[in-house]
């Protein structure tokens, strides 16, 4: 099933922007007013996680605000969430955690039911855990308190194996499927996988979560919040990137600009079934305003369009945009060369000998 229609749009708005992984102090920053303007733009889904401390309690509140909840209905929302993942090497598969987590989120939101709830960076754990928790999902799907289950990672082959394998054990599919930094100017590596997650897997939406490579691909590269630096580019990777975007603004263009429209516009590309959503990054009103525009240059409006200023809008690839930004798609690869397509481990090496040491132990 697919959660998402004309009422959506094409565009997610990302929660990990209010998270201390990106930012020093994200309590600081104005969320209610922020999401106010999100919502007068067009957009209409939102993702976050528990994991994205204290983002799902900042977005819980705003979304329970009366300020917000006078304007828009919940019926007109799109509220995902995940559930699983507990710190950067700290994971709880298990059915009763993962009940508990849904639980807590729907207090945080004030609502009796989540649009879509994904199981959190799903290759760290074992399989058997996996699909336990995802029977689960599917309970409490069946219980009215979920919408729509899915399943979020970094390897899209891998999230494609366990869709199949979901499918084959419950004869069900997950409903969606979400990776990140697989679809963008350095690696379009969801592209070879996406046939199969429609197909054998029966996802009904695949979501392109951080398409500027958790902010890889942008001047001055990734972003460090209270938690330093997180991003597992290597440094090879990283003063590739950096050159790429040297040139790019040489030329008078913005590389978090052109990587956005890259990977907005390829993915529309390439998405025959035409469902695919591409997450936004976007703590502030002015990162959302860039990122919105950028947006609507990269998808025109379809035939039934009326409103310029609402992104839901604009659905369809504006193919003389995306031609004319060609060129600078294979500068900005030309430059990254070896680099592109480039996944790094995940889990890494250093997860997997912490994990073997704390089974020893016990």
């Amino acid at each position: 099933m697919n959660p998402f229609n004309s009422k959506t749009g094409r565009v997610v708005l990302g929660g990990a922007g209010w998270s201390r992984q990106i930012v020093t102090d994200p309590t600081s920053k104005p969320v209610l007013e922020t999401i106010l303007h999100a919502l007068s733009l067009g957009i209409r889904a939102f993702d976050t996680s528990p994991y994205y401390d204290p983002s799902e309690i900042l977005l819980g509140a705003a979304f329970s605000d009366p300020a917000l909840t006078s304007l828009y209905p919940r019926s007109d929302l799109i509220l995902m969430t995940k559930c699983g993942r507990i710190t950067s090497n700290k994971f709880d598969y298990s059915p009763p955690a993962i009940r508990a987590s849904v639980l807590r989120s729907l207090a945080r939101f004030s609502t009796n039911y989540l649009d879509v709830v994904f199981t959190h960076d799903v290759e760290f754990v074992s399989r058997a855990e996996a699909l336990g928790a995802i029977k689960t999902l599917f309970e409490m799907k069946d219980e009215g308190l979920i919408r729509h289950v899915g399943i979020s990672g970094y390897p899209p082959a891998f999230l494609a194996d366990i869709a199949v394998e979901v499918k084959e054990t419950f004869g069900r599919p997950v409903d969606v499927v979400q990776t990140y930094c697989h679809m963008n100017i350095q690696n379009t590596s969801l592209k070879q996988s996406l046939g199969r997650l429609y197909g054998d897997g029966g996802v009904g939406v695949v979501l392109n979560a951080s398409p500027l490579c958790m902010g890889l691909l942008r001047k001055g590269g990734v972003p460090i919040g209270e938690l330093g630096d997180f991003h597992p580019a290597p440094r090879g990777l990283r003063e590739k990137a950096a050159e790429a975007a040297e040139w790019v603004e040489s030329r008078g263009e913005s590389m978090a600009s052109l990587s956005l429209r890259f990977a907005v516009g390829e993915f529309a590309r390439v998405d025959e079934k035409g469902f695919g959503m591409t997450i936004l990054g976007g703590g502030s009103i002015g990162e959302i305003d860039e990122n919105v525009e950028t947006v609507k240059q990269m998808l025109k409006k379809g035939e039934d369009g009326k409103e310029d200023g609402d992104l839901r809008e604009h659905t369809k690839l504006n193919e003389e945009i995306y031609k004319a930004d060609e060129a600078l798609f294979k500068g900005v690869r030309d430059i990254l060369g070896e680099w592109v397509d480039y996944t790094w481990e995940s889990p890494d090496a250093a997860f997997l000998e912490e994990q073997k040491k704390l089974k020893e132990q016990n």
